[in-house]
């Protein structure tokens, strides 16, 4: 029984990738425990942020966040007894902010990121498995700064899309009569070189962007035959993030980056998981993105925090996980316009077939 607690797991898991705007400009991982299920499966997903984040009375900024959705397919089979393959798809970076008033109206961030992915995991013994692999992504940016940030005449960027290149490696260790199992996973940073325009400076040609490395532990250990405890931990080294105009760098701002984080981002997650019957499990769980002191435009809020609750419903073959995260972000002031009791609601949805 608890063997088989281990194996349904990654259902109850796959909701720790579901927080959104948790991690700056994260909006989902990649659900690499899939590959922890017995035989093949497929899984689409589907999140509906619907994100409130406004500045008032006084600097009213009106709407900051748009509402948006992101997207996920899983495909993953067993390739023999030791050895499974996963082809993922997802929405991992993002952005779609935009201030219509207040002291930074005109402010605007349209940011785009699809990303593919072929990872294999390999057992090495009964506890030990390794897993790796490369992802491919593509991005686009556009980026408008008013006059107001001390720009005369304003600043706008605008670039093609580009495809880049990293990897992720990880390693699991296992306890299946405890039900426990340990998955730590890191990803590498990724290089953009966009073909760019700068409007307000006419400067033209590349621009070189780095999306930051991550590593990630998550833990489950069976409290008893139906109940599993949840926990996990994510950095990501947005001191590394990085979008290095040429232009803005010598003419706009001299030396300095078009975005440019100053401090990492921790996510810390807690959570159990309820088996009601051979059909229904319940999960709950609570997490933290911790304060870092660093508020911008483009993040206007000092950390945050939020539950996610959902149910899982299996018939057969069928897997269906469906539920919504509420997040409070935490208060802050960005240009004089004060940012308070502001939260996102965000509905999910997961469907899968196991053959």
């Amino acid at each position: 029984m608890m063997r088989m607690k281990v194996a349904a797991a990654a259902a109850v898991l796959g909701a720790l990738t579901i927080p959104v705007q948790a991690g700056s400009l994260e909006r989902n991982n990649m659900p690499v425990e899939l590959l922890f299920e017995p035989g093949n499966l497929l899984q689409f997903s589907y999140t509906g942020p619907r994100p409130d984040l406004s500045a008032e009375p006084f600097g009213s900024t009106g709407s900051v966040f748009d509402d948006f959705s992101t997207f996920g397919f899983v495909y993953k089979t067993d390739l023999n007894d030791a050895v499974a393959l996963g082809l993922f798809f997802n929405q991992p970076f993002g952005a779609n902010n935009g201030y219509g008033d207040g002291p930074l109206a005109g402010y605007a961030i349209d940011f785009q990121t699809s990303e593919v992915a072929a990872v294999l995991s390999y057992q090495l013994n009964s506890n030990l498995s390794l897993h790796g692999g490369l992802r491919s992504v593509q991005s686009e940016l556009d980026l408008t700064l008013p006059a107001a940030l001390g720009i005369p005449g304003g600043y706008a960027f605008k670039s093609g899309d580009d495809r880049a290149f990293g990897y992720l490696l990880g390693a699991s260790y296992e306890v299946p009569e405890r039900g426990a199992r340990v998955t730590l996973t890191y990803q590498s940073a990724v290089k953009h070189t966009f073909e760019s325009t700068e409007f307000g400076t006419d400067a033209f040609g590349e621009t070189d962007a780095t999306l930051p490395q991550s590593v990630k532990i998550d833990g489950e250990i069976a409290l008893n035959s139906d109940t599993l405890l949840l926990g996990g931990v994510k950095w990501s080294d947005y001191s590394a993030f990085d979008v290095a105009a040429p232009g803005f760098a010598t003419l706009v701002s001299p030396g300095k980056s078009v975005i440019d984080y100053m401090e990492d981002n921790i996510i810390v997650n807690v959570g159990l998981g309820r088996s009601i019957n051979d059909e229904w499990s319940v999960f709950g769980i609570l997490d933290v993105q911790l304060e870092d002191d660093e508020q911008t435009a483009l993040r206007p809020y000092n950390g945050s925090r939020a539950l996610t609750v959902g149910a899982i419903y299996v018939s057969g073959q069928y897997k269906v996980t469906a539920g919504a995260q509420y997040r409070q972000f935490n208060d802050t002031v960005v240009n004089g316009s004060e940012f308070s009791d502001n939260t996102a609601f965000s509905p999910f949805l997961r469907a899968s077939y196991s053959f």
